[in-house]
């Protein structure tokens, strides 16, 4: 289990790291000296001056002059709380990576099992639901088990058996998802710890400037919330599969529930208990 958690640590951090260092543009900005040009180009209309022509809302630039803005320069101008970011998201995809291969390979879910084993139930005896769990291995067999080699001891013995052996199996299906929920709500919580340094920093440059310019207020607060947005990117996903990890749990006991119901109902009709 260690290994597939250090193997997909590392998948996913290689996989950032491509990505990082690509150098493909995310978006492009026009500068502000184009616009301006373009503008004192755009031929006369016959409108007003205020009134934009409909025929040049859409229209390139004549120069294709544009600022193309990498993932790697996004990444860079975040500053040094996108590394702490970066890394929440590697461990976090590691864990989730795992948790699939891990559900995956437990088969929670065994409906050709389940539709058998209540055939059995309806129909057939203890002995017979028994030996289809000790043939099977699967998580909700194992535990139906360990409460019907017991039956012989009381009903109270079986309830318990199955309530410890499904206690056993829940713990193990929820390692990590505390660790995933904790970067979920940490990594969005390091982006706004970034944006208010950059923001500090914002100010102190404007502070310390003899003139104020738009340029100088817009760069500094686009810089400082860039943290927030990778905060945010890697928080909604991963929550995300918090949630759908602790949905597949919680259906995994509901089904145990049942099932665990209905054999003790069976174990008391065949005892002829009231």
């Amino acid at each position: 289990m260690t290994v597939k958690k250090i193997c997909s640590f590392f998948a996913a951090l290689a996989i950032l790291a491509a990505g990082l260092s690509s150098p493909g543009p995310l978006f492009a900005v026009e500068p502000a000296g184009n616009a301006v040009e373009n503008s004192e180009k755009a031929p006369s209309t016959g409108k007003a001056p205020g009134e934009k022509p409909a025929d040049t809302l859409q229209a390139e630039p004549e120069n294709g002059n544009t600022q193309s803005i990498s993932l790697y320069d996004w990444f860079v101008r975040g500053g040094v709380f996108m590394w702490p970011i970066l890394i929440l998201a590697a461990v976090g995809m590691g864990f989730v990576i795992e948790r699939f291969i891990y559900y995956r390979r437990m088969n929670l879910n065994p409906r050709e099992f389940i539709v058998e084993l209540d055939a059995l139930i309806d129909g057939g005896t203890l002995e017979d639901v028994e030996r289809l769990c000790n043939e099977k291995d699967l998580v909700i067999a194992r535990v139906l088990g360990k409460g019907l080699k017991l039956r012989k001891l009381g009903l109270d013995h079986v309830e318990k058996a199955i309530g410890a052996g499904g206690a056993i199996e829940v713990a193990a299906l929820e390692k990590g998802l505390n660790i995933l929920s904790a970067i979920g709500n940490i990594a969005p919580l390091l982006g706004f710890l970034g944006t208010v340094s950059g923001m500090i920093s914002a100010f102190q440059s404007i502070a310390a400037a003899d003139q104020v310019s738009a340029r100088l207020v817009a760069g500094g607060i686009y810089e400082a919330l860039v943290t927030t947005e990778a905060g945010l990117i890697v928080a909604i996903p991963l929550l995300a599969f918090y949630n759908y990890f602790v949905h597949r749990v919680e259906s995994f006991v509901a089904e145990i529930e049942r099932l665990a119901s209905d054999i003790v109902e069976m174990l008391v009709r065949e005892n002829g208990a009231d």
